[in-house]
């Protein structure tokens, strides 16, 4: 009895645990399905609540830069001293500059309310449409984007016109003459843009007044300019330190664009737009190889910034002609916002792209730089020529080569293509190994004098043995020339006693 007990105990136990391991097993996978439903109803939920994206304008042109591209110099595409548009709107270090252009806001209307009340009815017609040009959503009311847009917008107008009226003396207005470098800088910003169209609506609106009581005079200086030929003239400093380098474009009265960095992006644009393009799979050789290979860098004046071209000398060599380039820091900023907009913007050919790929295959090391100052082509602000090669080399950085549509296809293929011929690479290897220093230059050509001297030492000696001996024969001659190195001479006799012996 005891032990049919004690085994009933020991059943009665192991099915109790039983029971509990298969609870536990069961409130287990019961979670686990509880889980799985509820990822799953999570993306149903998600699906369902989903909203279609809007489709973007076909308007936009005013983009926030691409985090890639921020990231290799941050610096470039903020602004430092004024906000222009709502993506910056509302930055600390910005807020100084508020007072300035509302100070500017007061003088343009203080005396003309009626021309203020035409500018406020004219914005809120055209503010949807000024909305269509940010590629992100602008979190500002109806009523405080117009006045952003009224503000921002008379400032510029108003700036453009102190700083290029030369009636009016820079510095004596609103605008300071510390302010002029940084605010040229920062309007050149994509992100830092306003709607062209907005600005002329002030311009138009704004002409037969004046943000200064003494333009009387100012207002008639030489012809009635257009908004457009005032901003070139603006930023044209930006573009070349010389004018005359950029007068054919400011000639070109049919200049347009959307806002200021695309307006002087189509200003600045090279001849070959009107070409097609092509792909260019290789990089230009950097310039020193181009010199030993023969090839001139030339300076070409009188066109514009990106007119590179490629021209056969009368030696059937290649000459590379490039228009002088001023590089600083603010030339750096405003490339950099070019290819920010050719990025972004679906209807830029990648031109600005193109050309600084171009410079950086030119411009490898300190000897490129060199070579190009000394041509007349770099000009910079640089401590040294070192300092250029590793500025231009970094302008690339995040940024892809759209190899496919290069208005310099045609160029950089003519160039390499020569570089590659046995004329060229013959050359290149005597300049490199013969005539790489005046140093070695010099040697070269004592060498070559010496051997020049020695020829001509031989020539004449064997001239007038020739005149010494013209009985003997050729026998004498061959003889002499193997007896020499031992120090003693063949004679006629010698030749006369081995007949005998014969």
């Amino acid at each position: 009895m005891a032990g049919r007990s004690t085994f009933t105990r020991f059943l009665l136990q192991q099915k109790g645990r039983k029971q509990i391991l298969t609870v536990r097993f069961g409130s287990h996978r019961s979670l686990h399905q509880s889980s799985n439903s509820n990822w799953r109803s999570s993306l149903n939920q998600e699906l369902n609540n989903s909203i279609e994206t809007p489709k973007q304008s076909p308007s936009v042109c005013i983009y926030k830069v691409p985090t890639a591209l921020r990231m290799a110099r941050t610096k470039a595409y903020d602004p430092s001293i004024v906000s222009i548009g709502p993506y910056h709107r509302g930055s600390a270090h910005l807020q100084a500059m508020e007072q300035v252009k509302m100070e500017v806001f007061r003088r343009l209307f203080f005396r003309n309310r009626e021309t203020l009340d035409s500018a406020m009815d004219a914005l809120e017609t055209l503010e949807d449409q000024a909305r269509n040009y940010y590629s992100e959503n602008v979190q500002l009311g109806r009523d405080e984007f117009v006045k952003m847009l009224l503000i921002d917008g008379c400032f510029l107008v108003e700036i453009l016109r102190e700083t290029t009226n030369p009636l009016l003396k820079l510095g004596s207005g609103i605008i300071k003459r510390w302010m002029l470098p940084q605010i040229q800088r920062d309007l050149i910003m994509l992100e830092n843009q306003l709607p062209l169209f907005i600005l002329q609506e002030l311009f138009q609106l704004t002409r037969n007044i004046s943000s200064q009581e003494n333009q009387s005079d100012a207002i008639s200086f030489r012809h009635p300019q257009t908004l457009q030929r005032l901003a070139l003239d603006f930023f044209s400093p930006l573009v070349q330190g010389s004018s005359n380098t950029y007068s054919t474009c400011l000639r070109k009265n049919s200049i347009k664009g959307k806002h200021f960095l695309d307006l002087l992006r189509n200003s600045i644009l090279p001849a070959g737009n009107r070409l097609s393009r092509q792909n260019q799979i290789h990089m230009i050789r950097p310039a020193s190889e181009l010199k030993l290979a023969g090839i001139k860098v030339e300076m070409v004046e009188n066109c514009g910034p990106l007119d590179i071209s490629v021209k056969k000398t009368w030696t059937m060599a290649r000459k590379l002609t490039i228009p002088r380039l001023y590089i600083d820091d603010r030339r750096g900023s405003l490339f950099r916002n070019m290819v920010a907009f050719e990025k972004c913007h679906k209807e830029c050919n990648p031109d600005i792209s193109t050309y600084l790929f171009f410079l950086d295959g030119l411009i490898h090391s300190l000897e490129d730089v060199e070579i190009l100052h000394y041509n007349d082509i770099v000009h910079h602000s640089f401590g040294s020529d070192e300092e250029v090669a590793k500025f231009v080399n970094n302008q690339c950085k995040e940024i892809g080569r759209d190899a496919g549509a290069s208005y310099l296809h045609s160029v950089v293929d003519d160039v390499n293509s020569y570089s590659r011929t046995f004329r060229a690479r013959n050359k290149a290897w005597m300049v490199r190994h013969y005539f790489s220093s005046w140093l070695v230059g010099v040697s070269t050509f004592g060498a070559f004098l010496a051997l020049y001297l020695t020829f001509v030492q031989a020539a004449s000696s064997i001239a007038n043995a020739s005149k010494s001996s013209e009985n003997k024969g050729l026998y004498y001659y061959i003889m002499n020339t193997f007896l020499f190195p031992l120090g003693k001479s063949y004679s006629s006799s010698d030749s006369r006693t081995n007949v005998g012996r014969r």
